[in-house]
C-alpha cells in the first residue's frame, strides 16, 4: 500500500468491534514509533499499552468520543469501546517542539495500525487526573521526568465505515454519519490549502 492509499485509510475511527489485539501488535506500534524523527533527538515521549479489561473500563470514564455526534450517534459505551490504548505521556514543561514530537508520534502510530488492518482515534480532551489517578495505580514512574498524560491513542478492530468526501459549497468541515451508518469525514481540495507552488 503506497502512503497516499494509506493516509486516505488511516480515519479516525469511534466505534470498534469487541475483539482483542495482541499484546505484540501493540508493542510493535510502540517500538516502531520510537524511532521516529524527535526535536533535538531529546526523545521525551514515554508510552504506556493498556489492554486489561478493568483498566479499561477505568479509561472509559475518562474521556467521550464522537463530539460532533447526536447523543444518538455516539458511540455506546459496553459495544463500540476500543480494546486497547497507548497513552503518550511528556514532561509537563514540554515545549512547542516536544508538541510536534507527539503529532509525530500519533501519527506514526495510527499509520502503522492502519497498515496492519487496525483502526485508531487519537482523544486528547480527556480527564489528565482519571488517567493520573490509573497510572498511579499502577505504579508507573511519573516523578523521574515529571511525566503528564498529553495524547491517549485508542486502537482496535473498527467497527464503522469511514469515508473522506470533498468539502460542499457550504465550507462545513464537521464529520457526521450517512444513512448508512458510515463516517464522513470532509477535506478541503488541495487548492483550496495549497496557497503558493512557484
Amino acid at each position: 500500500m503506497n502512503l497516499h492509499t494509506l493516509v486516505t485509510e488511516a480515519r479516525t475511527c469511534r466505534r470498534f468491534r469487541q475483539e482483542e489485539l495482541s499484546s505484540s501488535l501493540l508493542t510493535e506500534l510502540v517500538d516502531t514509533t520510537r524511532l521516529v524523527s524527535s526535536a533535538m533527538n531529546a526523545q521525551i515521549l514515554r508510552y504506556v499499552i493498556i489492554q486489561d479489561k478493568k483498566l479499561r473500563k477505568k479509561m472509559e470514564t475518562a474521556y467521550v468520543l464522537g463530539g460532533a455526534y447526536s447523543p444518538e450517534e455516539k458511540p455506546r459505551k459496553g459495544i463500540d469501546d476500543p480494546t486497547a490504548y497507548i497513552i503518550l505521556l511528556a514532561p509537563s514543561n514540554i515545549s512547542q517542539f516536544g508538541i510536534m514530537d507527539i503529532g509525530i508520534a500519533a501519527q506514526t502510530i495510527q499509520l502503522l495500525a492502519t497498515e496492519k488492518g487496525y483502526a485508531t482515534c487519537m482523544i486528547g480532551a480527556f480527564k489528565k487526573n482519571v488517567v493520573l489517578e490509573i497510572l498511579q495505580e499502577e505504579q508507573v514512574n511519573l516523578q523521574e521526568h515529571t511525566l503528564v498524560p498529553y495524547l491517549i491513542m485508542a486502537v482496535g478492530y473498527a467497527g464503522e465505515k469511514r469515508q473522506i468526501v470533498q468539502v460542499g459549497e457550504d465550507g462545513i468541515t464537521s464529520y457526521y454519519h450517512d444513512e448508512n451508518g458510515t463516517n464522513i469525514v470532509p477535506k478541503r481540495a488541495l487548492t483550496d490549502v495549497l496557497l503558493l507552488q512557484k
